[in-house]
């Protein structure tokens, strides 16, 4: 597990530091010696020609502080500043640098900058930090656009600079190859677009223990989600690895039916079954796509759910341990009705609501279960707290925060990244790519987070898990472009078999 800042988690980090007796000079020194090595792994710094382009703040001491230590390894060093006043911090480190004659220091502006940064080695980005926020400004915009045009390699310290908190980016921004993340990765580097101007990330970690509230945010790893999943001791029948009810589907939207049910027997679940409206079963059932689903029709209006289909599956005694429902079921009265209904006869029961099955949320509170997972694109989220889609993209981690506060369940916010809240705190989904931008994609994902509910995983960790195996299936994708989501849905198996066991095994993207 790796911890994730925001602005806000690194000013509450270096208080807490300090108050532990570590001087913010200390930091940096610890910071620039981190950024050092990471470049020495990547480069000779013998004869080798470095520009460090610092801003006026502590982010550009860090910029000076390792132009120090690559000047003694042996390289030709160059440092641009800013015309102006620099922080107490900076200003020691250009001091330092200045004393020992270690290399040019000149300003922004002058002649030569575009010539030196062409005949560079590599460029160290040090002109702003996480604490960024709106648009870079000349002389800094025109300084990003040279490095930008002219820079063969760029190391951005902390983040690239012209990238805010939110991954967000004005008209210019820094494209590193590798960016250097200090005492843990930041959001500017996980959210899109900033995203895309980080390059490889590396992280220096400062070694000293993490507290604060809110809490930092969190990125899980392949030996995390191994130690997540169910175990399995090997005497075990189809009874003791549980059952989902999956309630999906219309007249409009019979794909959904397979989708979410493809997703939830990938989990392992030991049996599937798939409520389905009468009139949609020939659509789904003929000839069979999915053998293995129990297939369970209910009467139903014009190809949608209604309430009363409730009361058939009680009577049914359909046995369940956890219930989809939403996928494809329309937003018709009725249907909300169903999810309605379906939510308080179950009470106990945990579940997934996706898709279509968000809207009874629409205009009221969410629901007060704890067992329950809401699994909404912005859309959908806009739609439930009146805010544009938009919004909800830009600011997912604030939002998906703020919900989570109130509402006891576990909040999927999907997307690039994938958020997962719950009760404050964050889980940012690593995982993924553009394969998962397709119609039908959420639905294998409610699937497969259904599943993991009824083989007993708690909600946080079924979340969690789903998330980053759907998105480890795509990223098992030789492409992005052109793969189909039943493909994907394939693939889910690989991406298993890859966390619990290092192995890719093949994978059959014609498989249907």
């Amino acid at each position: 597990m790796r911890m994730v800042f925001s602005f806000l988690h690194s000013k509450q980090y270096d208080a807490f530091v300090e108050e532990l007796g570590i001087s913010s000079e200390t930091l940096m020194e610890i910071a620039a010696e981190g950024i050092y090595r990471e470049i020495s792994e990547r480069f000779d710094l013998r004869g080798a020609r470095v520009v460090v382009v610092a801003g006026k703040g502590n982010n550009g001491g860090d910029g000076v502080a390792c132009a120090r230590r690559c000047a003694l390894a042996g390289a030709e060093v160059t440092v641009f500043l800013p015309e102006g006043e620099y922080s107490p911090l900076l200003q020691k480190q250009v001091d330092l640098f200045k004393r020992f004659n270690l290399g040019e220091i000149r300003h922004y502006g002058d002649p030569s900058m575009a010539a030196e940064i062409a005949r560079s080695d590599l460029v160290v980005d040090a002109i702003f930090g996480v604490g960024f926020t709106g648009e870079l400004k000349p002389p800094y915009s025109d300084v990003v656009e040279t490095i930008n045009s002219y820079a063969p390699y760029v190391v951005s310290v902390d983040v690239p600079s012209g990238v805010d908190e939110n991954g967000n980016v004005g008209d210019v921004a820094v494209r590193a190859h590798l960016t250097v993340c200090l005492g843990a990765l930041k959001t500017s580097v996980l959210l899109f677009p900033g995203r895309r101007f980080a390059g490889e990330v590396a992280v220096v970690d400062f070694g000293f223990p993490v507290d604060g509230d809110p809490k930092p945010y969190r990125v899980y790893e392949d030996e995390d989600i191994r130690d997540m999943l169910p175990p399995r001791l090997g005497h075990e029948n189809k009874g003791n690895f549980g059952r989902v009810a999956i309630f999906a589907g219309s007249y409009q939207y019979p794909g959904t039916v397979y989708m979410t049910a493809v997703g939830a027997l990938r989990s392992g679940v030991g049996l599937v079954y798939s409520v389905v409206p009468k009139s949609l079963k020939h659509v789904v059932n003929s000839p069979p796509p999915l053998p293995d689903v129990i297939m369970v029709d209910v009467p139903d209006r014009r190809g949608h759910f209604i309430k009363e289909n409730v009361e058939y599956v009680v009577q049914a005694r359909l046995n369940f341990n956890a219930f989809v429902v939403g996928p494809g079921i329309t937003r018709y009265p009725q249907a909300i009705e169903f999810v309605n209904t379906l939510l308080k006869t179950f009470p106990h029961i945990p579940g997934v609501i996706d898709a279509d099955g968000l809207f009874a949320f629409k205009n009221k509170p969410l629901p007060d279960n704890p067992r329950l997972v809401l699994t909404p694109h912005p859309g959908e989220l806009g739609a439930i707290t009146g805010k544009s889609p938009r919004t909800v993209d830009r600011e997912r981690i604030t939002i998906a925060r703020r919900i989570s506060t109130t509402f006891p369940g576990v909040l999927v916010l999907k997307g690039a990244p994938t958020v997962i809240a719950h009760r404050g705190e964050v889980v940012i989904n690593p995982t993924g790519n553009t394969a998962l931008s397709k119609g039908g994609s959420g639905d294998l994902l409610s699937g497969l987070i259904g599943g993991l509910l009824a083989q007993g995983m708690d909600p946080l960790k079924a979340a969690i898990v789903g998330a980053y195996v759907h998105g480890k299936a795509a990223d098992l994708m030789p492409g992005e472009r052109s793969y189909r989501v039943t493909e994907i849905g394939s693939a889910l198996a690989a991406a298993f078999t890859l966390i619990e066991k290092g192995e890719v095994p093949f994978i059959d993207v014609a498989s249907r």
